[in-house]
């Protein structure tokens, strides 16, 4: 039997096209690229429809849909991203614990807390009683104490007020900062207000105090 040949139809081309973007916004993580992606491949179908001929208006209206939906997404990533460059000292942040997060999930985190210049004597915790503040070293140094005695030291990187986060019990023990330290002190009602409500945050911010515990 003699092979068939299959003409080439350059209507087709916007409709592989759209069908290999969409294809490829499955396989991306970061969220912003996705829908960015999905956008143009919905754009894309939707020229594809258009020169294909028939009935196909519900399929471009829903595309049209569609659009509009990520296009709404995309807005508010963008937003998200601007309020992030706006914060002091963000990269210091991204290049520590928060590496991982994505810009929509470290502005949101961010909102919850501030910068502080914490002097040696500071106290962070006491034992014994309840902590209202999970703060981030992310220069500087704190000593722990059990009962008066020294149990660790703290620096770059280290959380204090951790073990309050997840279980709500005061603290196991006291810290104090022992040299100029730079730190990102979130508020504790606020954070756990922000996780309540947020569950890409929630995931995140467990996994990072999950570490470190």
């Amino acid at each position: 039997m003699d092979a068939v040949d299959i003409p080439f139809v350059w209507a087709d081309v916007p409709g592989h096209a759209a069908f290999l973007l969409i294809a490829i916004s499955y396989w991306l993580t970061n969220i912003y690229w996705l829908r960015v992606t999905a956008v143009l491949g919905l754009s894309l179908e939707i020229a594809y429809f258009s020169m294909a001929g028939g009935a196909m208006h519900a399929g471009i209206a829903w595309d049209i849909v569609f659009i509009l939906i990520n296009g709404y997404q995309i807005f508010w990533l963008v937003q998200e991203r601007r309020k992030l460059h706006k914060v002091e000292d963000a990269h210091l942040l991204r290049r520590g614990v928060f590496a991982g997060f994505s810009d929509a999930q470290l502005a949101r985190l961010v909102t919850s807390g501030s910068w502080k210049n914490l002097d040696p004597g500071t106290a962070l915790t006491a034992q014994g009683e309840q902590v209202k503040e999970l703060v981030l070293i992310c220069s500087g140094n704190a000593i722990v104490k059990v009962d008066d005695t020294i149990v660790a030291q703290l620096s770059d990187g280290a959380f204090v007020g951790e073990m309050a986060f997840v279980t709500g019990n005061p603290a196991s023990a006291s810290v104090m900062i022992e040299q100029p330290t730079r730190a990102f002190v979130f508020e504790m009602e606020k954070l756990k207000k922000l996780v309540q409500g947020d569950e890409s945050v929630a995931m995140a911010i467990h996994r990072v105090v999950g570490r470190d515990l």
